[in-house]
């Protein structure tokens, strides 16, 4: 089984009724002992395609409310409203009677969308600057063995050298708080389940300026997919930005490699103890 053919193993769910779903999350799409925030919102997205009458999740946004723990749950979707281009659907993840995530997605159609394109947003330079086999596979086993999230594992993922902040060269003070890569699951062209995993692909960018920060919880996700891509090899390029009492911003955007960007995706993360964890760095 490849890559591709595993991730869609993994959103295997179980019909209950017409508008409930269960599944038990794959240790494969874990941080550590927990699911794994894209992982999570494409099975969310699976369910809600089994029940609203458009196929694709063009926006979805997905609040974690509560720890997911690595067992059983169940997706209970909702229909909030059906046009001929569109319909819109609410799913609440619901484990040990709490919900821990509850997501709302907006659906269409790619194969019977039309019109005017334009203000297109480009690959950024980086991309450019060096090949990609000068690129750094994504592992932190330098620090650690088993330091790196199973999640990460079951894709090829690599990373610019400036951003691989686990092996890096870049000082501290000149780094950015951004990571630019390549991605790929072998075995097929991401589909809108896939895209809505590798719209929380990257680890919190924000440790490539400060280094290892422990964990930081992921509190909301919007994901928006604009086209379905081309290519098996897409580039993502994330930038981190404004911390607030250690909450902070994480924009990024996807591309195929015939130059469509094909998702973007926005989340707010909060960092535990930040004025101290920052302030010892």
């Amino acid at each position: 089984m490849n890559q591709f053919e595993q991730f869609h193993a993994a959103l295997d769910l179980t019909k209950v009724s017409d508008n409930v779903y269960s599944f038990t999350p794959d240790p494969r799409y874990f941080v550590g002992n927990t699911p794994h925030g894209g992982y999570l919102l494409a099975l969310m997205n699976k369910a809600m395609s089994k029940v609203l009458s458009h196929p694709s999740a063009i926006n979805s946004n997905v609040y974690y409310l509560d720890r997911t723990e690595p067992e059983s749950a169940e997706l209970h979707v909702e229909v909030l409203r059906t046009s001929r281009g569109s319909s819109m659907g609410q799913v609440k993840l619901i484990q040990n009677n709490k919900i821990t995530c509850m997501c709302s997605a907006l659906y269409s159609d790619f194969e019977y969308m039309k019109g005017y394109s334009g203000l297109g947003t480009p690959i950024p330079p980086i991309i450019h600057s060096l090949k990609q086999d000068d690129f750094k596979v994504m592992s932190y086993e330098s620090i650690g063995l088993g330091s790196t999230p199973a999640f990460i594992q079951q894709l090829n993922m690599s990373v610019h050298p400036d951003h691989a902040w686990w092996d890096r060269d870049v000082s501290t003070d000149a780094a950015e708080a951004r990571c630019s890569a390549y991605l790929e699951l072998e075995g097929g062209i991401a589909d809108t389940f896939v895209l809505s995993y590798l719209a929380d692909i990257l680890p919190p960018v924000v440790q490539n300026k400060y280094g290892s920060l422990g964990w930081i919880p992921t509190l909301t996700l919007t994901c928006n997919i604009r086209q379905l891509p081309k290519t098996n090899l897409l580039f993502i390029d994330g930038i981190a930005k404004d911390i607030s009492n250690g909450y902070f911003e994480q924009d990024c955007n996807i591309w195929d490699m015939d130059g469509n960007l094909v998702a973007t995706s926005r989340q707010l993360a909060k960092i535990l103890k930040s004025e101290v964890k920052i302030s010892s760095n």
